[in-house]
């Protein structure tokens, strides 16, 4: 479900315009409208207006609670009230939906926030037009029996990936606990390997994403720390393509619209939207609902709220300064952008009824 910023870093190398990361699979979410099958949304942008059923906006989703929303909001007809032809094309991987967003394949595309500025430093033209949603619960500190505190960990072998926001996370807890990364016998696994070797019983704790966090727990882990209690650390965006945002600015509010029409029956866990959501997303019911309980969903009021400059982790521009210093300190990038605010534009938001 989650992103991985390292390997972000490298395809900036590979492609130039762009960085990738690897995410987790969608269980049961078959590839027929993946990475593969999408169209060059630059191409189908010469067969007229945007957002029509002949040249529709093209929204890249991948794993992850709030976006699987979208699907939601198609199959209920909210596109269609609000005007506008959406094509949402899976990715399985969230490298991929990446891939295909930098080089003009989708036209928007669901993305964590913080992963956003190692692009910008690029010169990637792009805006983060919407939060989806923040991780409240869905990435947390796992740990056996016989630790109950975070004071617990000292000596004791922990793993998650280095340049993660799950690393982020991790430095947080300690920070907060007053211990460092040298308190602990850190290991550096992937979550898809960290889950495995903690049910094993090779390391004595792991910071992870659902659904690893899920399983980690249903084999007898106890979760000490999650997102619950960092609000604003992680949150998952709507990025939207420049060229399109100055072309197509009314199909940008529209599909903004939707998010927030869908929002609400989402939260409220509407039947008929959790039925078309799972349906789309090729998703059992029990286990949406539960990786639902994992996130906030971010209405209207909430969003024009965390666009806002604060001073904590509730205010978007503040995470995503801590973010890049966080990836600057992992030497993840180089610099810290002059100014991460600037991909940041609330006129959507602003304009939603």
């Amino acid at each position: 479900m989650r992103r991985k910023l390292m390997s972000l870093i490298a395809a900036i190398t590979i492609m130039g315009t762009m960085f990738t990361m690897t995410g987790c699979n969608n269980l049961g979410q078959t590839t027929s409208n993946d990475a593969s099958s999408t169209s060059d949304a630059s191409e189908t942008s010469s067969g007229g207006q945007k957002g029509t059923k002949e040249n529709p906006f093209i929204l890249g989703v991948s794993p992850m609670s709030g976006w699987y929303g979208w699907y939601g909001i198609e199959g209920t007809g909210i596109f269609e009230k609000n005007g506008v032809s959406v094509e949402i094309k899976y990715f399985p991987v969230y490298s991929d939906s990446l891939t295909a967003f930098y080089s003009n394949q989708v036209d928007g595309i669901c993305i964590a926030a913080s992963d956003a500025v190692a692009p910008l430093n690029e010169g990637v033209d792009f805006k983060i037009v919407l939060v989806n949603d923040n991780s409240s619960g869905a990435d947390g500190l796992v740990v056996h029996d016989g630790i109950s505190s975070v004071q617990d960990l000292k000596d004791k072998t922990v793993a998650t990936e280095i340049g993660t926001l799950e690393h982020m996370f991790f430095l947080k807890i300690l920070e907060d606990n007053g211990m460092t990364i040298n308190d602990v016998n850190f290991t550096n696994m992937t979550i898809n390997d960290a889950g495995p070797a903690f049910i094993a019983g090779s390391i004595d704790a792991a910071v992870l994403w659902e659904p690893t966090l899920s399983m980690a727990v249903n084999a007898g882990g106890k979760v000490i720390y999650s997102t619950a209690s960092e609000p604003g650390l992680i949150p998952d965006t709507l990025a939207v393509r420049q060229d399109i945002i100055d072309n197509n600015s009314d199909v940008v509010q529209k599909v903004v619209q939707s998010w927030f029409d869908g929002e609400k029956l989402l939260d409220t866990r509407d039947d008929a939207f959790i039925e078309a959501t799972i349906k789309g997303a090729e998703l059992e019911k029990e286990d949406y609902l539960v990786m639902l309980d994992g996130v906030t969903l971010f209405d209207k009021a909430m969003n024009e709220e965390t666009f806002k400059e604060g001073n904590d982790y509730t205010s978007l521009p503040y995470t995503l300064q801590k973010s890049a210093e966080f990836l600057q300190a992992t030497e993840m990038i180089d610099k810290i952008p002059e100014d991460v605010t600037s991909i940041l534009d609330d006129t959507f938001i602003k304009g939603a009824k």
